[in-house]
Formats: C-alpha cells, sequence, structure tokens
C-alpha cells in the first residue's frame, strides 16, 4: 500500500522535480543572454542615431533662422534709407518747379546737389544701400557658419542661396518737369524776376535755405525741360537663407566594428525676411523658418 501510494505521488502534475530542469534553464540563460546584450546595444546605435539627427535639424533650423536675422536687418535698413531716397527726391520735384529758372545749368546744379556721383544727396543713399545689400549678406552667412561651428564644429555646411548680396534691386526713377528762361539776343526785353541756384552746403550762403535765390534777368518765354531723378529702390528678388549640413560618417558609441559606423547625416533648412516691405520705406522685416 505504501509503495502504491508513493507512485501515485510521483505522478501528479503539482510536483516539480528541479533537479531534472536545471540543465535546461542554464543553457537557455546562455543563449538569451547574448541577444539581451545586443538588443542592448541596438537601442543605445538606434538612439544616437535618432538623437544626432535631430540634433543635426536643430542646428541647420537655427543657422537658416540666424542668417535670416541679419538679412531682415539689412532690408530693414535698405528699407529705412529707401524713405530718406523718396523724401529727398520729392524736395527736389518741390525745388524744380517751383519757379522759372535763370538758365538751364542753374536749374541742373539744384538736381546736381541732389543726384550727382560726387556729392548728390540721393546717390549717397543709393551708395548706402548698395553697400548694405552685400555688407548684411555676406554678414549673414558668416552668422550661420558661427553658429554651426558653436554646435556641431565637425559638421560642414553649405549655402544655396545667393550669398554676396540680399536681393536685387531696381531704380525707379521720376521725371521731374522744370522751366528755365532762354537769353535774348537783345538789351531791350523787360527784366523778369529768375531762380538761381547755389549750393546751401557752402559756408558761403549758409543760413536756413535750399540753394535758391532770386534775380531779375531779361529773358525769352520760359522753356520746359525734365530730368530723371531716383525716387525709390524696388526689391526684385526673394531673400532667403537656405542651407544644408552634413554630418560625417562616424563610429557608433557600441559594436562599431559589428554595426560598420554610422552613415553620413543629412539635414536642411531655409528661412526668409518677411513683413516689411522695401519701396514703401516699411522696415518690420523679421526672420521666419521656411516649411
Amino acid at each position: 500500500m505504501k509503495t502504491n501510494a508513493v507512485k501515485q505521488r510521483k505522478k501528479m502534475p503539482g510536483v516539480v522535480q528541479l533537479d531534472s530542469q536545471r540543465g535546461s534553464i542554464t543553457v537557455m540563460i546562455a543563449f538569451l543572454l547574448p541577444i539581451m546584450l545586443l538588443m542592448l546595444v541596438l537601442v543605445v546605435n538606434i538612439n544616437h542615431m535618432i538623437f544626432q539627427k535631430i540634433r543635426l535639424q536643430n542646428i541647420v533650423d537655427a543657422c537658416a533662422l540666424s542668417a535670416a536675422a541679419v538679412q531682415a536687418a539689412g532690408l530693414n535698413e535698405i528699407a529705412d534709407l529707401n524713405r530718406d531716397l523718396m523724401t529727398e527726391s520729392q524736395k527736389i520735384e518741390r525745388i524744380l518747379a517751383g519757379g522759372v529758372w535763370h538758365n538751364y545749368s542753374h536749374a541742373r546744379d539744384a538736381k546736381n546737389f541732389f543726384s550727382n556721383g560726387s556729392s548728390g544727396v540721393l546717390d549717397w543713399i543709393y551708395k548706402y544701400q548698395m553697400e548694405a545689400n552685400q555688407y548684411y549678406a555676406a554678414q549673414a552667412d558668416n552668422a550661420a557658419r558661427h553658429v554651426k561651428d558653436k554646435n556641431l564644429a565637425q559638421a560642414f555646411l553649405r549655402a544655396r542661396h545667393n550669398t554676396s548680396e540680399l536681393a536685387g534691386f531696381k531704380t525707379e526713377k521720376y521725371s521731374y518737369f522744370f522751366l528755365y528762361y532762354l537769353a535774348t539776343d537783345t538789351s531791350k526785353a523787360p527784366p523778369r524776376p529768375t531762380r538761381r541756384w547755389r549750393n546751401p552746403d557752402n559756408p558761403r550762403y549758409a543760413g536756413d535755405h535750399d540753394g535758391v535765390y532770386y534775380m531779375p534777368g531779361k529773358r525769352r518765354l520760359p522753356k520746359p525741360d525734365f530730368f530723371e531723378i531716383p525716387y525709390r529702390l524696388e526689391k526684385q528678388a526673394t531673400t532667403i537663407a537656405d542651407y544644408d549640413i552634413v554630418l560625417p560618417a562616424h563610429d557608433f558609441p557600441l559594436g562599431n566594428l559589428f554595426f560598420g559606423g554610422v552613415p553620413a547625416l543629412h539635414a536642411k533648412a531655409a528661412a526668409k525676411p518677411a513683413g516689411g516691405y522695401i519701396a514703401q520705406g516699411i522696415p518690420n522685416y523679421r526672420a521666419l523658418l521656411v516649411n
């Protein structure tokens, strides 16, 4: 009876024979441990690639925005100068049309004071605008490269936009009409008040005046004429800061010999100045990221 009870207890499903399975568990642990380590290495390496890709995109976004912010400063400078250009142009229009000039040369002298390659106010404003067009374009690219060097010096940044100027500009000119007298060949012509011009910047003519003064002259009927005077700049192209960045191939944090290293990673970004209006002299440009 006792022997049969022992045999039945051995056949009961609730009784586990650990001694017979110790070898199987050891083999299973030995088999799973490398797989677990491989999975751990894969997780670390995949996270490294994802982090580097996100980091690379954030850096190129910052490069594009930094460049666009400098571009916006340059366009705001040009827009602000455009208001001065329009103001001075309207001033010469009022002076030219204010009366009949003593002769053509006096009207030309007045025009040259505002628009002349060596001393003209309008031409100096235009010169400053073109200098800003080139200077801020170069500084924008320098700003982008500075951001890249501070954050990821081993990466390579390439500009895909024109870095020599912010944009192309067209000078809009207006025709300003005026009248002047032709000299007569006889002294019997009646004297008339005529407009003459003196440079208001000359110390000999200091005071609150615009260079115009009147004196009598013997003249015929007035003759009409006009000058083409620069009025404002108009922006001809879109200004954009467009970059791509490349992080060269490098080692994985773990198991580089097994996985072959991280391939070269690429990212692109573009930003542009927006919100201002050059032709209207509105200096409200600011940097916006372009999707």
